[in-house]
């Protein structure tokens, strides 16, 4: 059976703001490189999803949703990436994304 994975629209709009921030503060001299870098994303989120197994998501994170769970993504050296989803049989609902360097304090 095939995966279906569903992007909540919080988190396309978080997609669409990660870009912009990406830019403004330089972290990517040009803008088709931070497209690239939300593009590498998402792929991950696409191939990955439901194919690595989840853990269950720190209480911290119940506020996005009932029975998370989550992958995460190294982006880079500095750079961990939390991607946070409910399933439902073959159907993956991403909820929320937080990363290490504003959500660790809330992992063991």
């Amino acid at each position: 059976m095939e995966r279906e994975i569903i992007f909540a629209d919080e988190v396309d709009l978080f997609f669409d703001e990660l870009l912009i921030v990406l830019f403004e503060k330089g972290y990517f001299s040009f803008q088709s490189t931070a497209k690239s870098y939300k593009d590498n994303f998402t792929d991950y989120i696409k191939k990955y999803i439901g194919i690595i197994p989840g853990k269950t998501a720190p209480k911290h994170f119940n506020r996005y949703g009932k029975d998370l769970k989550y992958i995460s993504y190294k982006a880079n050296k500095t750079t961990t990436w939390y991607i946070f989803y409910q399933q439902k049989d073959n159907v993956f609902l991403i909820r929320y994304i937080a990363n290490n360097h504003t959500a660790a304090q809330y992992f063991e």
